[in-house]
């Protein structure tokens, strides 16, 4: 596998390709594109407004956390009182949480 990856910053576009071949279709989702061979082989994928995507310091709320995970709110809740997700209450009554942590529980 040939691993390339190309940052633009004038665009703030992160491309990540993973084997070369001509894309026959792409999903866009939240900022991440993922590009498809005609076999549905992943060909590469590609993050718009990157430096947002991975700014460590961006806290988020909730539901986006909720959306990011493709958890319920009830189960995310559960998570954070169990001690998964480290998270702080500005206003004593909604949760704001680091989409670094977030990020980092979606990948374990």
């Amino acid at each position: 596998m040939t691993l390339n990856i190309t940052h633009n910053l004038e665009l703030d576009y992160l491309s990540i390709d993973f084997k070369s071949g001509v894309e026959a279709k792409s999903y866009h989702k939240d900022g991440v594109i993922v590009r498809l061979d005609k076999k549905g082989h992943v060909l590469g994928i590609d993050i718009t407004d990157s430096t947002a995507f991975f700014n460590q310091n961006t806290s988020i709320t909730l539901q986006e956390a909720c959306s990011l995970l493709n958890l319920s709110e009830s189960t995310l809740r559960r998570k954070i009182k169990d001690g998964f997700l480290p998270y702080k209450k500005p206003n004593g009554k909604d949760y704001r949480l680091k989409k670094s942590d977030v990020l980092k529980l979606k990948m374990s």
